[in-house]
Formats: structure tokens, C-alpha cells, sequence
């Protein structure tokens, strides 16, 4: 009797179980919610792991989580924000190519003014500045009153060395920033502008007296390797003319002349204190000699001195413009790694946050 009435029980709360289980899903629009939750659960775990990712910097699995975020939510409205963090990570890898790809997308398919197409040309210039395309950043930001823009195109001028628009450039965006922060932030460019403008320069003169020495035109230029090598050439040139002599003939026939004619067959040559006397039967002069001449050899190594020489002066005086870009190209250099233009890189992109 007692097992009977447990297999009863057991019988009922199996029932009940699959009653309730029934009650769960009493209909196709209970199944599509939860299933919903369980996919925005996927979602939200996805968008996670890839931010995780990039903040780490593992750009390249990053990479793989945000291609596969778009394959499985295609026309999500995080999409331009995916594109964005693509192209973040490409920049961040230096695949400059695809970084700009994807940036030009995020401005095909986001309206223009939008939060996602600033973003995206801020950093389409940023990429110029760093790829050294000054010309085109100045080309492509005449008559903008954005203040990024601004500071993009005042680090073109003055990479380019042009100091009275790099200011211009300058004054303009914190008259648009209109805020103290950006004014502390470029302020110190007033200094350094103003330093540069005053560089002391190399002059043409003292370039010129330099140059009378081999080589010192390229030492007043502090360009050592073109110095060395004409101080080493000359040297080289002047040491040829003083040490090699040349060996002639004095007489009536020259080593050109017959062999037969002027060298006997016999054994009757003879000399006399080194002096050739005629024997009998033969045409030879009544004395032949050597002697050493040097004024011959001195022409063509003079003739290679003087062309060395004229030809560094001439690169002494002819350099001095790029010898000065240089100089100062070096000190424009040291500036903008202390004043970085990520500085001013503060703007809002798209998020990828799930909100």
C-alpha cells in the first residue's frame, strides 16, 4: 500500500513539472523573449571581450572580436562603432592603408557634422601628420573654423618650417577652443615659434672663407662625412703628385721608334759610364739617357685637386639653405615630441557600449 501511494506522488509532480514547463512557453512570442535575452546576453559579452581587448592592447585579437561582432549583428546601430575601433586598431598596428579605410567608411555612411564623421576625419588627419603629408592637410583645411582642424593644420605649417601660419593657425583654434585648458596647451607653441624664427643660421660668408681649406665648408656645415671625404681625397691627390715621378728618354730615338732600328742583335753595344756609344753597322745615336721629369704627372691629379676643390666650395655655398632646413627641421623635431598633438586629441568618437 505504501509503495503504491509513493508511485502516485511521483506521478503527480511529474505532471506538475510538465505542466509548469507547458505554462512557460505558452506561446511563440514568451519563446522569441527569451531568447532575446539569452542573444543580448551573447551581445553584451561580445562588445565586453573585445573592449577588453583593445584596452590591453592585443589589437590583432581585438581585431578578430569586432569583425565578429559585424558578421553576427550586421546593421546594428554599433556598427559605425565597430568600424571606428577597426580603424583604431589598424592605426595602432601602423596599417596606416586600412586604418584610413575604414575611416573614409564611418564618412560614407554617417552624415556629415556627425559625431562619427568628425571622429573619423580628425583621425584621417592625424594619420596624414604622421605619414609627413603636410601639404595635403594645409590643402584640405583652407577655410575651416573647426579648432581640431585648426591644430592639425598648424602642426603641417610648422613641420613645413612656415612660422607665421603655424601662429595664425594656432591663435585662431584657441579663439575657438575658448577654453583654459587648450590655452595652456598652446601657449608654450607661441615660445617655441618664436625661438624658431630666431635660430642662428649658417651664412655664406663664413661658409665661403671656411671652404679655402679642403673639406672646411663641409665642417662649418657640420656635415662630416662629406668633410672627411674631401679632406682624405685631397690629401690623396697631393701625396700622387709629390711621389710619382716619370722616367723619359734623352736622345735622337724614342722608345716608340723601331725596335730593330735601335736595339743591335749583336753583343758589340757598349757603354761608357752609362752612356751609349755607336758600334758599327747600326743607327743609333751617339748617346742615349734616361732622366726623370715630373712636371707631366703633376697635370692630371692638379687638374682632379682643383676640380675637388671648386666643386666643395660650390657644395659649401649651395647647401646652406638645406643645411639650415635641417637645422632646424632637428629642432622642430625635439619640439613636437615634447608638444605632441595627441594632446589635443580629446574629442568624443563613437562608443562601442551597448546602452
Amino acid at each position: 500500500m505504501k509503495n503504491k501511494l509513493q508511485s502516485i506522488f511521483y506521478i503527480i509532480v511529474l505532471a506538475s513539472s510538465i505542466s509548469w514547463t507547458q505554462e512557460q512557453y505558452i506561446s511563440p512570442e514568451d519563446i522569441k523573449t527569451e531568447w532575446g535575452n539569452y542573444t543580448t546576453f551573447q551581445k553584451q559579452e561580445l562588445v565586453n571581450f573585445a573592449t577588453f581587448l583593445y584596452n590591453e592592447g592585443f589589437y590583432e585579437r581585438a581585431l578578430l572580436s569586432y569583425f565578429q561582432f559585424l558578421y553576427k549583428y550586421p546593421k546594428d546601430e554599433l556598427e559605425l562603432a565597430a568600424y571606428y575601433q577597426i580603424a583604431k586598431c589598424y592605426e595602432a598596428l601602423e596599417s596606416w592603408e586600412l586604418a584610413q579605410n575604414y575611416y573614409n567608411r564611418i564618412l560614407d555612411e554617417s552624415p556629415p557634422g556627425s559625431l562619427a564623421a568628425n571622429a573619423a576625419q580628425y583621425q584621417l588627419y592625424y594619420i596624414m601628420l604622421t605619414q609627413e603629408e603636410y601639404a595635403a592637410i594645409i590643402d584640405s583645411t583652407k577655410n575651416m573654423e573647426d579648432p581640431y582642424v585648426l591644430i592639425f593644420r598648424a602642426y603641417a605649417h610648422f613641420e613645413l618650417l612656415e612660422w607665421t601660419e603655424a601662429r595664425q593657425a594656432f591663435k585662431t583654434a584657441e579663439a575657438l577652443f575658448g577654453h583654459a585648458h587648450y590655452s595652456k596647451l598652446i601657449r608654450p607653441w607661441y615660445k617655441v615659434i618664436k625661438t624658431a624664427e630666431n635660430a642662428p643660421l649658417k651664412e655664406r660668408t663664413p661658409a665661403l672663407l671656411s671652404s679655402l681649406a679642403p673639406g672646411g665648408g663641409f665642417v662649418y656645415l657640420k656635415q662630416t662625412e662629406n668633410a672627411i671625404g674631401a679632406m682624405g681625397t685631397s690629401l690623396l691627390l697631393y701625396s700622387a703628385m709629390l711621389t710619382m715621378p716619370s722616367i723619359v728618354q734623352k736622345g735622337g730615338i724614342t722608345v716608340m721608334d723601331n725596335r730593330q732600328g735601335m736595339v743591335p742583335v749583336s753583343g758589340s753595344l757598349e757603354t761608357k759610364s752609362g752612356i751609349f756609344d755607336s758600334s758599327f753597322g747600326y743607327q743609333i745615336p751617339n748617346k742615349i739617357s734616361l732622366d726623370t721629369k715630373r712636371g707631366s704627372v703633376f697635370i692630371p691629379p692638379l687638374l682632379t685637386a682643383l676640380g675637388l676643390y671648386t666643386g666643395s666650395m660650390w657644395k659649401s655655398i649651395h647647401d646652406i639653405d638645406a643645411s639650415n632646413r635641417k637645422l632646424v627641421r632637428r629642432f622642430a623635431g625635439r619640439v613636437t615630441m615634447k608638444l605632441p598633438v595627441e594632446k589635443f586629441m580629446d574629442y568624443n568618437g563613437p562608443d562601442f557600449i551597448i546602452k
